[in-house]
């Protein structure tokens, strides 16, 4: 789980230095794991650094805030929007629509999260399409968990 986590945090930063505007700086966090370091220090842009914060007293695991506008909304817009826009149903249109199936902190009792692992309820995306990467429901997962903000 924690290499799930350390790919789903270098994911996440690419996405977000792909869509910024300014180019990726140096981030200066110590940490005894060098490989996560270079990577997390040559893709988090200036203006994300404030938001990688060191969760250990040692240094080893580094957390991103996950931004909704620029994290989870392109990939509910990309995946979901077509089937829950103004169709009937689920509405994903807007972010007071989403927090209609989001327990915000809780995840695991959220019906978004659950309908991208089927735990529980029809898998979304549904059968024949693939499930979207685990990188993508892991962002999810960690914006849930970090009280689902409108950020």
């Amino acid at each position: 789980m924690k290499m799930k986590s350390i790919l789903a945090i270098v994911l996440a930063a690419l996405f977000v230095a792909a869509c910024s505007s300014s180019a990726p700086t140096a981030q200066a966090a110590a940490t005894d794991t060098a490989s996560s370091t270079a990577v997390m220090e040559a893709t988090i842009p200036a203006d994300n650094q404030a938001a990688a914060t060191d969760t250990t007293a040692a240094g080893t695991d580094l957390q991103v805030t996950v931004s909704f506008s620029q994290d989870v909304w392109p990939i509910l817009e990309q995946y979901a929007v077509a089937a829950h826009g103004g169709k009937g149903g689920v509405f994903l249109e807007s972010y007071s629509d989403i927090m209609n199936y989001v327990v915000p902190g809780d995840p695991e009792n959220s019906m978004l999260y659950k309908a991208l692992i089927g735990d529980g309820v029809d898998r979304m995306p549904p059968p024949p399409a693939d499930p979207l990467p685990d990188a993508m429901i892991q962002t999810i997962y960690d914006w849930i968990a970090q009280g689902a903000l409108d950020n």
